[in-house]
């Protein structure tokens, strides 16, 4: 109890004291179990504004990252696809050497049947729908329907034989793309109307409506060669937007990396200072409160 009317200010002007440095201690100590120097952006005063804006970057590029991960599991997709076409191209063309070679000696061997042809141009429509998280990684920027059906009605290559004939595919001629937030973009796959892809199925076609004609064999020979260099081309491109891919994200992470330790700097607390500032605080506080413990012990009882 403080009654003194001469001590009364005293003692008022040290509580007021002590409240602060109390508010001081809880700061401190709130800075050393969160690490942060304030968990409000009204605490980082003029620091707000940049703290958001380290954030909000370090954010958009983190979704970049999210979207190009994304991409490279379909880019991966399509390699592999066109993988596997080269492949069947390469099997097409051996039994093909292998019929003509046959017709040529009179023995017949190897012959090709029309439903080879058929079964090939089934696998070849397959891979080209593939499908990775409900997007036809062949369709372009359409991915609603499977891009490829060598059974419509329109598609009848042995119509003009030397001519493409991409009647079969139903996917978007406009190439689907990632674009990220600071305006980088990077084509996805390929549409399933590229020349090698084209250049096959009419092979295959053309086998599958003649495949006893020597004629026919020889031409569908030479245009599967000619298809196999197409594949090659689009291999490529793909794998140039692996690796664009890849480098983008590599890029994003260490910027990411950056705006995070910036952000650290203008939010993160000084954990050895927080320390020596609440230890100093509480030796004031525990002088601030023997002094008022001692101005409430002097009552003015002691003076009637």
């Amino acid at each position: 109890m403080i009654s003194r009317i001469g001590t009364f200010a005293n003692a008022t002007a040290l509580i007021a004291a002590s409240l602060k440095v109390q508010a001081k201690v809880a700061d401190q100590q709130a800075q050393q179990a969160s690490g942060y120097k304030s968990t409000t952006f009204s605490g980082l005063s003029g620091d707000a504004a940049k703290l958001l804006d380290l954030t909000g970057q370090s954010a958009r590029l983190t979704a970049d990252n999210a979207s190009a991960n994304a991409a490279a599991s379909m880019v991966q997709a399509a390699y592999s696809a066109v993988t596997n076409i080269t492949d069947l191209a390469t099997t097409i063309r051996s039994q093909l050497a292998a019929a003509i070679s046959g017709a040529n000696n009179g023995t017949g061997a190897s012959a090709i049947t029309g439903q080879s042809a058929a079964n090939w141009l089934s696998t070849l429509q397959s891979e080209l729908n593939t499908e990775v998280g409900g997007v036809y990684v062949f369709g372009g920027q359409a991915s609603n329907a499977a891009p490829v059906d060598f059974t419509t009605p329109a598609y009848n290559p042995a119509g003009a034989p030397a001519s493409p004939d991409t009647s079969y595919y139903l996917g978007s001629d406009t190439t689907r793309t990632l674009t990220t937030s600071q305006g980088v973009s990077v084509s996805l796959s390929a549409p399933a109307s590229a020349s090698g892809f084209e250049q096959l199925a009419r092979a295959l076609s053309l086998i599958a409506a003649n495949p006893s004609d020597p004629a026919t064999l020889q031409a569908a020979y030479d245009s599967v060669g000619t298809a196999t260099s197409g594949l090659a081309s689009t291999q490529a491109m793909i794998s140039n937007q692996a690796s664009s891919l890849d480098m983008l994200v590599t890029n994003n992470q260490a910027k990411i990396t950056t705006l995070d330790n910036l952000a650290s700097t203008v939010d993160g607390a000084d954990l050895a200072t927080a320390t020596v500032l609440v230890t100093q605080y509480q030796t004031q506080l525990d002088a601030l409160y023997s002094a008022i413990g001692k101005l409430s012990a002097d009552n003015i009882l002691k003076y009637i």
